[in-house]
């Protein structure tokens, strides 16, 4: 049968090599970058060291042995020939993506046989009474190089692995939230992001790394009790029983501790929560030392909330490690004590080769068990990220394209159109607010200005207009096409009043428009405090008018056909406020730019061409 299952493995092997050379010929698999220094000599050491001593042991097996059993050591070399040549050629050209998880399996089962073996050849040498002793040291050697060797393999896989689950893991949850609807972001719960991008992820990968060592530690247990099987199998099932019983009681109550960690987990959204209040609200709580002192109190209990809902949890698993450890202690009790009356015909060495192996198991055993709570953890890590994969998803998404757009330029000609639009806050309550409907045209060489009091809706039009919001009732088209939220904004160069200012010019080619970047930096009067190197600006750390001015200046190299400014002037000083409604807008609009502002400056309503103005949601 061993020699069916080897030649399984040779064609399984031959096969797989097949397929690597296929890909690297289509080009499917690339060369790694050239390793240099000790790293690639070492490995290649560490190789020939290995395959020479397999080879020796091999050799001084093939010459005590019989026909048939030449037969499974020359397949056993192929064996190992071919998986070496395999390992080597996906080493050195990995695939992209590369989720090598049955390469791993089988590295760490030939780790934990590596491991294994070494306690058979131990155990065998302790008992020797035949003076063999030096000759079963080549195969402790063997094993010891096969156990090192494929840890090494494995690990040094896994690494790549495990940082390339995290990096693809971040760039879809990216991906996600550069798609969700804006609706969706503006209502989620602070935090959220900041957790999921940092602690699920590395949860994950860092169980992901855990199990090459579960894997090691399962072959090195299973290999050790079918070796107890072997010497007295009515003493391996009491054992075996024993073993079961310890590891359901711990995971019976790595259960119970399942919902502390849920909450824990729900704790951190909380914390990041508080990060960010502390870092923008730093000035603030610097001026008012009694609102400081009330927003500490405030993070200490979220922080102690999650110090003693983390203590219960590890208390629980701290207390089932001892019982597990005592249960280690009575099967080896059992096995002095109790053996000798139970199995009367059990010989002295098998009794010391029980507690040998026993002892040699508890480690791996207790490991694996201790490995559980991450297991939990992780599986909570991941469900919180398909979980807020789903919250951002809405109906209609947008298409994961994110190239530099050129669909529009100075000559272009648009006709905005909001037909009968609503958008209404809290649909399904019973207290709403509603905007519209609103039936309204806005075209190119038009300056509009929105005006109304505080909470007549002007920030809501402004966000149906962009594409933010999409309409709850009517529709909003460009040039009589219907546009869904998200797609107007490859139209327009949106400042709002409480815009974020990049320290770099994301999505504009800016070497083809640096000369006109210079020209706005001096038309901005901002020359002699910013300047503009590769697309990225030296400093943003200005006061809010110059930083809303800088916003201009990346509308201006935007050179979108539709420009809408909120309450941008407000926060400039008067000289420079008179500057952007007379000079700015009227310009803008000679460029034959469609360009609505939301203002207050009831003295420059005259420069309009038309002025909306909102009350309670409507246009009076």
């Amino acid at each position: 049968m061993w020699i069916w299952i080897i030649g399984l493995g040779l064609l399984w092997n031959a096969a797989s090599i097949a397929w690597v050379l296929l890909g690297i010929r289509k080009g499917r698999w690339q060369p790694k970058d050239a390793d240099k220094g000790r790293g690639r000599w070492s490995r290649v050491l560490f190789a020939a060291v290995f395959y020479g001593w397999l080879g020796y042991c091999l050799y001084d097996l093939w010459r005590g042995s019989s026909d048939f059993e030449r037969i499974a050591i020359a397949e056993i070399s192929a064996l190992f020939l071919l998986s070496g040549v395999y390992l080597a050629l996906t080493g050195y050209f990995p695939k992209p993506n590369e989720r090598p998880f049955v390469t791993m399996l089988l590295l760490g089962i030939s780790s934990g046989i590596g491991n294994a073996s070494m306690i058979f050849v131990v155990n065998a040498a302790i008992w020797d009474t035949e003076g063999i002793k030096v000759s079963l040291l080549p195969y402790f050697v063997l094993g010891m190089l096969l156990f090192v060797y494929g840890q090494k393999l494995l690990r040094s896989r896994l690494i790549r692995m495990t940082n390339g689950i995290v990096y693809d893991k971040r760039m879809e949850i990216l991906t996600t939230v550069l798609n969700a609807p804006y609706e969706n972001m503006e209502a989620m719960e602070r935090g959220k992001i900041e957790t999921c991008l940092n602690n699920d992820t590395e949860t994950v990968s860092s169980f992901a790394n855990k199990m090459v060592s579960i894997g090691t530690w399962s072959v090195t247990i299973t290999a050790g009790f079918v070796y107890l099987a072997l010497i007295n199998l009515a003493g391996f099932l009491l054992s075996l029983g024993v073993v079961i019983a310890a590891s359901g009681a711990f995971y019976a109550i790595i259960r119970s501790a399942n919902q502390l960690w849920e909450q824990t987990r729900d704790i951190q959204n909380v914390f990041f929560k508080f990060i960010h209040d502390l870092i923008y609200g730093f000035k603030e709580l610097f001026l008012h030392r009694n609102k400081a002192r009330d927003f500490r109190e405030d993070m200490a209990g979220s922080c102690a909330t999650y110090r003693d809902k983390r203590m219960e949890a590890e208390s629980k698993i701290a207390n089932v490690v001892v019982i597990g450890d005592l249960l280690f202690a009575a099967v080896i009790g059992t096995v002095v004590f109790a053996f000798p009356s139970l199995f009367p015909e059990m010989r002295q060495e098998a009794l010391r080769s029980f507690v040998f192996v026993f002892l040699y198991m508890a480690g791996p055993l207790t490991s694996i068990l201790n490995s559980l709570p991450e297991l939990f953890q992780a599986r909570i890590s991941w469900k919180r990220i398909r979980s807020f994969s789903e919250e951002l998803s809405g109906i209609r998404r947008r298409e994961s394209t994110y190239e530099l757009t050129t669909e529009t330029s100075e000559a272009d000609e648009v006709t905005l159109r909001l037909e009968e639009a609503v958008y209404e806050y809290g649909r399904n309550e019973d207290r709403s607010f509603a905007v519209g409907p609103i039936d309204y045209e806005f075209r190119s060489g038009e300056l509009t200005f929105i005006v109304g009091g505080n909470g007549s809706g002007k920030s809501t039009l402004a966000k149906l207009i962009t594409g933010l919001y999409e309409p709850n009732e009517g529709s909003v088209t460009l040039n009589g096409v219907r546009m869904n939220a998200g797609d107007i904004g490859v139209h327009v160069s949106t400042i709002f009043s409480d815009a974020y200012l990049f320290d770099r010019l994301y999505g504009i080619d800016f070497e083809a428009k640096e000369r006109e970047a210079q020209h706005y930096l001096q038309l901005l009067k901002l020359e002699d405090k910013v300047s503009i190197q590769d697309g990225r600006f030296s400093t943003t750390k200005l006061s809010t008018g110059q930083r809303k001015r800088l916003a201009l200046l990346v509308s201006y190299l935007d050179d979108k056909p539709i420009c809408l400014f909120d309450e941008w002037a407000a926060d400039q000083d008067p000289e420079y406020r008179e500057f952007f409604y007379a000079s700015l807008l009227p310009d803008l609009r000679s460029q034959g730019k469609c360009v609505i502002v939301i203002t207050h400056d009831d003295r420059y309503f005259g420069l309009a061409d038309q002025v909306i103005k909102l009350e309670m949601g409507k246009i009076a």
